[in-house]
């Protein structure tokens, strides 16, 4: 099969544990159309409900028996390869990421952020940062060489800094009950954006230069509700990821329970919704655009799989979906391009 004349993105979905999903599922995408391959387990392991992907190095929680961790993977073969996990919590961690050196995960039910340090033998345990017990800890932002953590149920985004021993320097505080779950900065990280998941908002903030004093940086620009007041729902909707397009001009959003993915348009001072469109599913979780923002894939827990919609370069909008593929409890998806799909 001749795959030059199209583009093949690897894709990997991150899973509850469930009988129906193992593990981490691996998928392709043709840019050329639009076209999704039916995800096949890839690494089969419990509750690998997040993906962090850095330089063919695939991370992810991990369930074993009555303990928990990560395990660190070489996907840059046909096969993983497992070079090391550890099992350092008792609960499965919801948010992993990693660079050139550590792997960090926010463990939302233990309150507490983990650091483990890649060595040439594999991963070591290096910083435990505890927070507060049910803190809600569900991201790790970089910024500026700090450590941010929003802390759903604490309605705040702690500060640390690393070069005094991730010692507390700050906090971004949110009003009672908003529950900030993902933030995502611009690439000149000028400004932050972060979306709740109890309030169903949008939040804008403006990163100033403040000499001596980093966490007093954060201005907080406007807030945007997500949904109409009025809207009456079963179940309290409940905002999810956020992702930024790559010219920077769309903010991308999907909410639980009301099932829609929101788009909002960047303005100068603020923010325009200008579309709210389903999700293809029910219960979106994680989406993610392709690197040429000409498509965004959405993944949705309960009913409907991995979905792909295209993206209008002209106006940010999404289309009708173009390509649809099961994908039982998947919450997390991650990209790696590749020259062609796997086979």
């Amino acid at each position: 099969m001749n795959l030059s004349v199209s583009h093949i993105l690897t894709g990997y979905l991150g899973t509850y544990a469930s009988p129906q999903s193992k593990g981490i599922y691996r998928f392709s995408l043709d840019t050329s159309t639009g076209q999704l391959s039916k995800p096949e387990l890839y690494y089969e392991a419990l509750d690998c409900k997040y993906l962090s992907l850095y330089k063919g190095l695939l991370a992810a929680p991990v369930q074993k028996g009555e303990d928990a961790g990560i395990s660190l993977l070489n996907v840059t073969s046909t096969e993983p390869v497992l070079l090391d996990h550890l099992f350092k919590e008792l609960t499965t961690s919801c948010f992993i990421t990693q660079d050139e050196s550590f792997i960090y995960t926010a463990n939302y039910h233990e309150g507490l952020v983990l650091i483990y340090q890649k060595t040439g033998q594999g991963i070591t345990p290096f910083k435990r940062i505890e927070i507060a017990p049910k803190a809600g800890c569900h991201q790790i932002i970089f910024h500026d060489g700090l450590l941010l953590v929003p802390c759903l149920l604490l309605d705040e985004i702690r500060i640390f800094d690393p070069k005094q021993d991730f010692h507390q320097i700050g906090v971004i505080p949110f009003p009672p009950k908003t529950g900030p779950r993902h933030g995502i900065f611009t690439r000149d990280h000028r400004h932050l954006f972060v979306v709740s998941e109890l309030s169903n908002e949008l939040y804008l903030f403006a990163v100033e230069e403040t000499p001596g004093n980093p966490a007093s940086n954060f201005r907080l620009m406007s807030v945007h509700p997500l949904l109409e007041q009025s809207a009456d729902f079963t179940t309290a909707p409940t905002s999810a990821a956020i992702r930024l397009s790559p010219d920077e001009r769309y903010l991308y959003i999907s909410t639980r329970y009301a099932d829609v993915i929101s788009v909002f348009e960047l303005k100068q001072d603020g923010a325009i919704m200008i579309q709210q469109t389903g999700s293809g599913g029910i219960h979106p979780r994680d989406i993610l655009l392709t690197p040429d923002g000409r498509y965004l894939l959405a993944v949705n827990r309960t009913e409907g799989g991995l979905v792909c919609f295209p993206v209008d370069s002209k106006n940010g909008m999404l289309g009708p979906i173009c390509s649809r593929v099961p994908a039982f409890e998947a919450v997390s998806i991650v990209l790696d391009e590749t020259d062609c799909a796997f086979q």
